[in-house]
């Protein structure tokens, strides 16, 4: 009888030290453990202003992209199911264990099996999976083969982690602006109740939020709940009505914040906190966007330069070594040393401007061989035409006129 009470009493003692074992753990934001970065599983569309947030992702250095499975009206069901194939993990250990985050993009539920759409909503529940729904379900079809229909969502069971109702076959008021109710770091930005988040009219499907949700924002129209996130067990989801490619542009592109309501967003669902200054954080992601960007045009005129037969070597090289210092300044960001970082990318930028004049000089250089070819080429066509010209308006007295031939003759 006392072994009894001992076995118990140590049994219980060990299940004791795994539940806190368990919840020490996932008292965090579920990152990478050894990188201490966010693995982000993106789903959906990726055309028009889609690319750009994709950019915005890509440069931000706490967030490494796994992947990207394209589905909705990016891809029609066969392709999308392939995508899922190649990129989703084969296992629910494997899945826990490497997909931190996922951002939904307008795309329906069932490119998923019933067992993979299981394995989300548990891991959102039980491990922290952060989930983005971003213009998901809200309004009827209207591309049947890659349809994102309400109904079909209402039957995932991904649904019950969701932080809204959906109300089938209604819409918002059209309302352009929305304001805020609850001051997150979603929302709690400069200007954002001046920008016209709302996108087309009608496209708007009306949603409720769900009791023990938290609005972020309501359609300053019809005060309709716009922007709500939710707790489902370990895990954060949060829904956005308004698709990244049917905001208006000029919310994208004039809108100084617009970098830090997109990466916000992610942050908020995934648990991360966001930095306290976030005036240098606007900066910073400001610039590792524009470095990102400004790589890319560079790669795309070296390549260009080097179908000429141009030596771009050194360019790659000194690139090579800017990627090392937006790297550095990539793990200052991750350490909170924002200064540092700050510093850092600030250099690697300007070394791509200093950059940017050697590959145009290389660029005349090239091109200065390719002019002289032309011009070579085009001067003597220009000589030998100029030549025949000559011989049959000018010299034709050399020539005399044929006045009969012996054919002629013999006819007569």
């Amino acid at each position: 009888m006392i072994l009894r009470e001992g076995t118990l009493t140590a049994r219980a003692f060990m299940a004791l030290l795994i539940i806190i074992s368990v919840h020490s753990v996932q008292a965090g934001p579920k990152v990478d453990p050894t990188t201490g970065r966010l693995r982000l599983l993106v789903v959906g569309e990726q055309n028009g202003q889609n690319q750009y947030v994709m950019s915005i992702l890509r440069s931000d250095p706490r967030i490494r992209l796994f992947g990207v499975i394209r589905a909705g009206a990016s891809a029609p069901p066969l392709e999308a199911r392939r995508y899922v194939r190649t990129i989703f993990p084969r296992t629910e250990s494997r899945f826990v264990g490497s997909i931190d985050a996922i951002k939904y993009l307008d795309a329906p539920p069932w490119i998923f099996t019933d067992r993979q759409q299981l394995w989300i909503r548990d891991s959102i529940e039980e491990s922290g999976l952060g989930f983005l729904a971003v213009e998901m379900g809200y309004h009827s079809c209207n591309i049947i083969e890659a349809c994102n229909c309400p109904w079909d969502w209402m039957k995932s069971p991904i649904y019950e982690a969701w932080p809204i109702d959906v109300v089938l076959e209604k819409t918002v008021k059209p309302s352009v602006y929305a304001e805020i109710v609850e001051e997150t770091p979603v929302v709690d930005l400069p200007e954002f109740e001046r920008q016209p988040y709302g996108g087309p009219a009608g496209n708007l499907g009306l949603v409720k939020s769900r009791p023990g949700s938290t609005v972020h924002a309501r359609w300053k129209l019809g005060k309709e709940d716009a922007i709500v996130s939710t707790e489902y067990g370990e895990g954060r989801t949060m829904a956005l009505p308004t698709g990244w490619d049917c905001v208006s542009s000029q919310m994208v592109r004039n809108w100084k914040y617009f970098v830090d309501f997109v990466l916000n967003s992610v942050y908020f669902t995934s648990q991360i906190p966001v930095p306290d200054d976030p005036e240098l954080a606007h900066a910073l992601r400001s610039a590792f966007t524009q470095y990102g960007e400004q790589k890319a045009l560079m790669l795309s005129l070296i390549d260009f330069i080097d179908k000429f037969g141009a030596n771009t070597g050194p360019l790659h090289t000194e690139i090579d070594e800017l990627d090392s210092v937006a790297s550095d300044a990539g793990d200052f960001y991750l350490s909170g040393e924002y200064e540092k970082s700050w510093e850092s990318i600030g250099a690697a930028i300007d070394g791509l401007s200093g950059l940017s004049e050697k590959s145009a000089e290389l660029r005349r250089r090239s091109l200065l061989w390719v002019y002289i070819t032309e011009w070579i080429a085009v001067s003597a066509a220009s000589m030998l035409s100029g030549g025949i010209l000559w011989t049959l308006m000018v010299k034709r007295h050399y020539y005399t006129e044929v006045e009969s031939t012996r054919l002629g003759k013999g006819q007569r």
